[in-house]
């Protein structure tokens, strides 16, 4: 069980020690969110992993542009290998899913069903992975989107939002794929995009990181911006991700940022030494663990505390 191979050594709180992906519900206030913090967990050498499968030589890098998470399964690709791979952790067993062309986006997200969409920027698609029938599907997008960058995805997995870097498009796909509509939000100056660099579904919208601007913006579904957010305290980000519970944490040159989507709670920087000095590439939390991706020292497992049940 996932509880005994994290957990067993921490001398964590039951809730705090939740398996991957079974939270218990969340009642936050103020001080709750005040106090959330990290639990080092486990590191995940990705260029040393090994495959579940004798007759399949699994062949990686360990330099990794994207991760997320689903269960017991870990998703990640390697951009030196051009892989998209799944691991097993409770046997910390890869296998290879799919070959990927300039596999260097943060564009990879998992739904509750199990669904694995990965950004295919050189071919301008989505990558749909069923992991119950393990077939793989793609979406196109070059007519809608001329640089699609980053997916997330809303609710209980109906809606899927691919994210345009350089025009600050929003498209909104269904779960056929149908584009429903394409965002180009008419913003106040202090909500424009100069330089969108990842999206994510927040506890009540979407949240977009602006690299050039430092700041996290978040709209509605439609569109509707509803506000900004760590604008005075992030540095050159890199990274977000978001919990349904409101939080949102952010990688720049400073580290960590916890932030929350409550202009009453402020966020911060949070120390993580096992961090210090890597170039974090890509975050992704189901409320329970963060996954920090780096670039030249595969994957970091880190506990949140409390833990985000659903909402």
């Amino acid at each position: 069980m996932l509880r005994a191979l994290y957990c067993g050594s921490l001398l964590l709180t039951l809730a705090a020690c939740a398996e991957l992906g079974e939270a218990p519900p969340a009642d936050f206030d103020e001080a709750d969110y005040w106090d959330s913090g990290l639990v080092y967990h486990q590191y995940i050498d990705v260029a040393t992993l090994s495959s579940g499968f004798s007759s399949q030589e699994l062949v990686l890098s360990g330099f990794v542009s994207s991760v997320a998470a689903n269960a017991n399964d870990l998703y990640f690709i390697d951009e030196g290998a051009g892989q998209l791979v799944q691991v097993d952790l409770a046997t910390m067993t890869a296998r290879s899913i799919i070959s990927m062309q300039g596999p260097f986006t943060p564009g990879l997200s998992t739904d509750i069903d199990g669904n694995v969409y990965a950004i295919d920027r050189a071919n301008d698609r989505l990558l749909v992975y069923d992991s119950v029938l393990s077939e793989v599907r793609f979406l196109p997008l070059g007519s809608f989107l001329g640089n699609p960058y980053d997916v997330a995805i809303l609710g209980q997995g109906q809606w899927l939002f691919v994210l345009d870097n350089l025009e600050g498009d929003i498209a909104t796909l269904d779960v056929f794929g149908g584009v429903t509509q394409i965002m180009r939000p008419e913003l106040p100056l202090s909500m424009s995009f100069v330089a969108p660099r990842a999206i994510a579904a927040g506890g009540r919208g979407l949240l977009v990181l602006d690299r050039d601007a430092d700041q996290v913006i978040e709209f509605s579904d439609y569109g509707e911006p509803i506000g900004v957010y760590a604008a005075d305290d992030l540095r050159m980000p890199k990274a977000l991700t978001a919990d349904a519970c409101g939080r949102f944490f952010v990688a720049d040159d400073q580290g960590l940022y916890f932030g929350f989507t409550d202009m009453s709670l402020p966020g911060r920087h949070v120390e993580v030494p096992e961090l210090s000095g890597h170039d974090i590439s890509d975050l992704w939390t189901d409320g329970v663990f963060l996954f920090v991706a780096t670039r030249t020292q595969g994957i970091h497992m880190l506990l949140l505390d409390p833990s985000c049940g659903a909402p």
